[in-house]
This record gives C-alpha cells, structure tokens and sequence, in this order.
C-alpha cells in the first residue's frame, strides 16, 4: 500500500484503464478503490474511464465521507468503506461488472467449480 496520495491517484487511473480494456467495465460502471493512511482513493461518480486523471480521483475516510475531491464519489462508496473498516488487512478492492459474471448474477446462478482457483476460493 502506497502512503503517497499522488502515487496512489495515478496508480488508479492506470487500473482503471487496464479494467475497461480488458472489457471487465463499460461506461462508468465499476471501481476500484485503494487504502491509504486514514481512508482510501476511489473513482469519482459517473466520470467515463477515459476521462479520469489523478486530480479526479476522491479521496474519503474509512466513513466514506470525501477529504479531497471535486467530485462525488462512486454510488459505492459506503460498501468500499465499510470492507476498509472491518477488514484491516484489505488494501484495495476491485469492483467489476464483467459480462460473465453479470450473465451469472442476472440468471439467479451460481459460478460452476471447474478451476482449482475457483476450488481454492
């Protein structure tokens, strides 16, 4: 975990280009969020992945109320926070919404053990 700001803003940016290129997100669905010293950085709402910089990103405490920003953050916001408060040891969290696992989700199915990472899990 990265305890500089800047360095954590550009990293996001760069993860989140990766995301929508390997077609796990489309428009401005999906996030992901890193913990940094007293909160984590996360995607602003609605922003387009090919619009985000560093400066966009926000900034909250583990309430998921915004420190720095001039946006507002992600919809999910609070459920990012609330993984940071209760789960010291997570550093960041990743939030998709890949075409597989939303066919799965809207189907009412479960995802079919046929990995050993899968088994793993």
């Amino acid at each position: 975990m990265s305890n500089d700001l800047n360095s954590t803003r550009e990293l996001l940016v760069d993860l989140h280009t990766r995301m929508k290129d390997a077609e796990l997100v489309v428009w401005s669905g999906g996030n992901i969020s890193q913990r940094v010293e007293g909160g984590f950085v996360i995607k602003p709402s609605g922003l387009l992945y090919d619009e985000l910089t560093p400066e966009s990103m926000i900034h909250c405490d583990l309430d998921g109320n915004v420190i720095a920003g001039d946006r507002a953050p992600s919809s999910d916001t609070a459920s990012h926070a609330y993984v940071y408060r209760n789960m010291p040891e997570v550093g960041g969290v990743v939030h998709t919404h890949s075409n597989y696992a939303c066919g799965f989700a809207a189907a009412e199915k479960s995802i079919p053990c046929v990995l050993t990472a899968i088994a793993d899990e």
